[in-house]
């Protein structure tokens, strides 16, 4: 990673003066080595992005092949199973168009969220059609015996997580080849060190952060120069920067110097995007929209209708009693485990704070020493966290607790508030008494929904996210809430669970 440098700044007559006295030839190639760095980011602009296309492209056809010969195959209807899926040949172009159409090749690029999980409710809607049509060309056109329902349905079982998977795999391949995107960031010395925080927590992203304007040690001076937007020119041709990331503080930066650096981005086919430093003001679940060309940033309260909050309750009741139904002989063992371990219950029964501020008992394979609840107080001086206790290694957890931990299995017996309503299997985080007392304002929304299992919290790093940012967090999954909203989660939480990202097991 490229380190970060001060930018020096003289006053305005200063430069104009330095410049006036420089010599013209100096200047003519000053300017000609600023035009080839120019076409080198472009270049590595215009690679990055058609590299990661076609590979989406070329693994999605294969993908669509694969699951028809897998699924004609598979029902055993037909004489030649795979000379038949070769007739789905000449109409890939069609499904290539169909996933366009889709911004399946469009949308990785210009999101800054992850996109294996964002893309597979298109990716399923376009399979849907897709396969519509591809029936009627076997039934209508194709010289072969037309698809049957279980091949049609083979094909569908197939077809999603095959292509979600190969997808998954080009997007990894394309990192370890083009690397990270670069990103350069303007910003106050403070968010500096955030942003290089949030980056290397979460490589899930695939960014990494190889300058910025202003580092940490500028944050000593008093007054932080503004930024110039020729030094920024500068860095990102010799950087070979990908993406600019600018804080819009009024003290730092002035809205027409953003506007400035936005549009040298868009001559540069850099990508730009820029945050507020008060978090009040762009909401979860804002939308920009326009009224006759007038820009509008709407937020909308967050409410949900009676009829999410039974979809919710559905997924729950189903998704827990299934759950326990099948880890039911594992969680005897583990009980037994436990009794063996130490001394105390199995279950640890702690108060928590559920919707609309009702307390109830939240269920845990206990995974500490008996009265490791009236240790906090005492612990709280050596936490990480001024505003929670997180420590690096807590006395208080048992041998077979920091492996129930490490794996999360000690939150498994929450599936029974699950399914009495207590909790949810998607929500906020569950919060004891003491915690909660501390939040005001708008972040009492987050108890609009019923804590959950696992949430934008747990998948985004779990104890490693600060007590402040775990609110916005939670607020956040209330205001933009949908049944798509907890599915992902879900999916997201099973490799963060394996991988032990963020847990506190010590």
């Amino acid at each position: 990673m490229a380190s970060e440098g001060n930018v020096t700044t003289s006053s305005e007559d200063g430069r104009i003066e330095a410049l006036a006295e420089r010599p013209a030839t100096l200047e003519v190639a000053d300017r000609a080595a600023r035009q080839r760095a120019r076409r080198v980011v472009h270049h590595s602009h215009r690679d990055r992005d058609y590299a990661l296309r076609r590979l989406l492209l070329v693994s999605d056809l294969v993908g669509l092949w694969v699951a028809l010969a897998v699924a004609l195959l598979a029902a055993g209807e037909r004489s030649d199973p795979l000379g038949d899926s070769l007739w789905l040949l000449p109409v890939l172009p069609c499904w290539a168009a169909l996933f366009w159409m889709y911004a399946l090749y469009r949308r990785p690029l210009q999101r800054i969220e992850p996109a294996q999980v964002e893309d597979l409710g298109s990716l399923f809607h376009a399979l849907v059609v897709g396969a519509i049509g591809m029936w009627l060309y076997y039934k209508l056109v194709a010289p072969v015996q037309q698809l049957h329902f279980a091949e049609m349905l083979i094909f569908g079982l197939v077809a999603l997580p095959l292509l979600a998977g190969l997808r998954a795999a080009m997007r990894l391949v394309n990192l370890r080849w083009k690397g990270p995107e670069r990103v350069f960031a303007v910003v106050p010395p403070p968010a500096n060190q955030t942003l290089r925080e949030k980056f290397r927590n979460h490589p899930e992203y695939g960014m990494v952060l190889v300058g910025a304007l202003h580092d940490a040690e500028d944050g000593a001076s008093t007054e932080v120069p503004r930024p110039d937007a020729d030094e920024v020119e500068a860095r990102l041709a010799s950087l070979g920067v990908d993406h600019l990331v600018v804080c819009l503080d009024p003290e730092y930066i002035s809205l027409e110097q953003a506007r400035e650096l936005m549009y040298l981005c868009h001559r540069e086919r850099i990508r730009f995007s820029l945050f507020t430093p008060e978090r009040g003001l762009l909401l979860a679940g804002s939308e920009v929209g326009q009224i006759g060309g007038l820009p509008f940033l709407s937020s909308s309260p967050p409410v949900l209708s009676r009829s999410a909050r039974i979809a919710k309750r559905c997924m729950d009741v189903v998704g827990s009693a299934l759950l326990l139904t099948l880890l039911m002989p594992a969680g005897l063992v583990i009980a037994l485990a436990i009794k063996l371990d130490s001394k105390g219950p199995v279950l640890f029964r702690q108060v928590r704070v559920g919707r609309n501020g009702e307390r109830f008992h939240a269920l845990k394979f206990r995974t500490m020493v008996e009265g490791a609840d009236d240790m906090v107080e005492e612990l709280m001086g050596n936490s990480i966290d001024p505003d929670w206790l997180v420590l690096e290694r807590d006395p208080r957890v048992t041998r077979l607790g920091r492996f129930l931990r490490r794996t999360s299995i000690d939150e498994l017996p929450q599936l029974w508030n699950v399914l009495k309503g207590e909790m949810s299997l998607v929500g906020p985080r569950p919060l004891p008494v003491r915690d909660d007392e501390r939040i005001r304002g708008r972040y009492r929304h987050r108890l609009d929904l019923t804590p959950g299992i696992t949430g934008l919290w747990q998948v985004l790093g779990r104890n490693n996210i600060p007590f402040q940012d775990m609110l916005e967090l939670d607020y956040a999954y209330v205001a933009t809430w949908s049944l798509w909203l907890d599915v992902k989660i879900l999916l997201r939480t099973i490799p963060v669970v394996l991988l032990r990202r963020g847990a506190n097991y010590s």
